[in-house]
C-alpha cells in the first residue's frame, strides 16, 4: 500500500512539477535581436551551403465556395549556377515538356547566365536580409505568446500587428499596414521555423481601388533545418480572393519542394 501511495503521489505531482520548471517566455525586444544577428551572420558567410532541388508548384482557381475550377500543376528542378539558383521548368500537369516548351527553357538559361555573369559571389547576399530587417520589425507590434513545437524543434510564437502610428506615403506602406499573424522561432538557431500571416483589412490598390482590392489573404510559410544548420524554404500556401479591375479573384497556390541535395 505504501509503495502504491508513493507511485500515486509521483504521478498526481507530476504536471505540478513540470510547469513549475518552464522558464518565463523572454521579452519580444530579446528575441527579435536574436533574430536580426543571425540574419547578418548568415549573409556574411561565404561558406554557408547552397542547395539544389525539387519544387511542385501548384495553382488552383476557386469558385465562391472554395471548390477548385482548374488547377495548374508545375514540377521545376532548382539547380545553382554559380552559386545562384536557377528554376528550370521541366513538367506540367504530369507530363514532360514539349520541344518547344524545352528551348524556351534553354533560353530561360542562357539569359540567367547572362545575367549573373561577372557578379561577385563574394558579395552576394541571402534574399533574407532583405526583408528581416531593423526597419521592417520597427513596422510591427510583438508579444511572445507561448513555447511550441516546430518540426520536432523547440520554438517561441510571436504574435505580430501593425503599429497604429506607422505612416502610409507609398503601396508598400499599405501593404505592411495591413498584415498581421504568428511567427515561431527556433530556439536554437533563431531563425524563423514559421509565418502565418493574414490580412486584416481591405486592401485598395490604384485610385480609390481602380485598379483592384484585396478581401483576404492568407499566407502560411515552412522552413526547415537541413542537417549543417542551414535553413531553406519548404513549403508555402498562399490564398488571395480580391478584385482585379472588374474581375473577382479566388486563387489558392502552394508550393512544396524536397529533395534537397548540396549543389556546387
Amino acid at each position: 500500500m505504501k509503495n502504491g501511495a508513493a507511485i500515486g503521489f509521483y504521478f498526481l505531482s507530476l504536471p505540478f512539477v513540470c510547469s513549475s520548471a518552464e522558464l518565463p517566455l523572454p521579452p519580444a525586444t530579446d528575441v527579435l535581436q536574436r533574430v536580426i544577428e543571425r540574419a547578418a551572420e548568415v549573409s556574411r558567410g561565404e561558406k554557408n551551403q547552397k542547395y539544389a532541388y525539387s519544387k511542385r508548384s501548384v495553382t488552383e482557381e476557386l469558385n465562391s465556395r472554395g471548390e477548385a475550377t482548374h488547377s495548374t500543376e508545375k514540377l521545376y528542378h532548382v539547380e545553382l549556377i554559380r552559386g545562384w539558383p536557377f528554376e528550370r521548368l521541366v513538367q506540367i500537369q504530369g507530363h514532360a515538356l514539349s520541344e518547344e516548351e524545352i528551348e524556351k527553357e534553354n533560353q530561360r538559361e542562357e539569359k540567367f547566365r547572362n545575367r549573373i555573369a561577372g557578379k561577385d559571389l563574394k558579395q552576394r547576399r541571402d534574399k533574407r536580409e532583405a526583408w528581416i530587417t531593423r526597419e521592417l520589425l520597427a513596422r510591427y507590434h510583438f508579444s511572445v505568446v507561448s513555447n511550441d513545437v516546430c518540426l520536432n524543434r523547440k520554438a517561441l510564437v510571436l504574435a505580430f500587428k501593425p503599429k497604429s502610428t506607422n505612416e502610409e506615403k507609398t503601396v508598400e506602406d499599405k501593404i505592411f499596414n495591413r498584415f498581421a499573424g504568428l511567427l515561431w522561432i527556433d530556439n536554437e538557431d533563431a531563425e524563423i521555423a514559421r509565418v502565418d500571416v493574414h490580412l486584416t483589412e481591405d486592401l485598395s490598390l490604384g485610385w480609390v481601388g481602380m485598379l483592384g482590392s484585396l478581401k483576404e489573404c492568407r499566407l502560411t510559410l515552412q522552413r526547415q533545418r537541413m542537417p549543417e544548420g542551414t535553413w531553406v524554404n519548404a513549403k508555402h500556401t498562399l490564398l488571395i480572393i480580391g478584385r482585379k479591375l472588374l474581375t473577382t479573384m479566388r486563387i489558392r497556390s502552394s508550393e512544396e519542394s524536397s529533395g534537397f541535395h548540396p549543389g556546387s
